[in-house]
């Protein structure tokens, strides 16, 4: 395995792929090219970059966890706090 540095638009390699997918980490690849050109950007230490990244995946997986239990609870995807409105019962 090489290090070299990549630029903003440079693709994930197949060895860095790879080793995603073998940590379970596979949907990082979507948006690592965007966080790293980010990073670079904002000038985050690799402790900052990584912390980004393992935000965004405990987010994602929360995400997913909670739409998987809504669905096999047969919840209708409409009916949402943000959107509910309180009304007394109809008479």
């Amino acid at each position: 395995m090489t290090t070299t540095h990549r630029g903003a638009t440079d693709p994930i390699g197949a060895d860095l792929l790879r080793l995603l997918k073998t940590l379970k980490l596979g949907a990082l690849a979507d948006t690592l090219p965007e966080r790293a050109a980010l990073a670079r950007q904002h000038k985050l230490s690799h402790i900052g970059f990584l912390e980004t990244l393992l935000a965004d995946e405990v987010s994602r997986r929360e995400s997913r966890s909670a739409a998987l239990r809504a669905t096999k609870a047969g919840l209708d995807p409409t009916m949402r706090f943000d959107t509910w409105t309180a009304r007394g019962p109809a008479l």
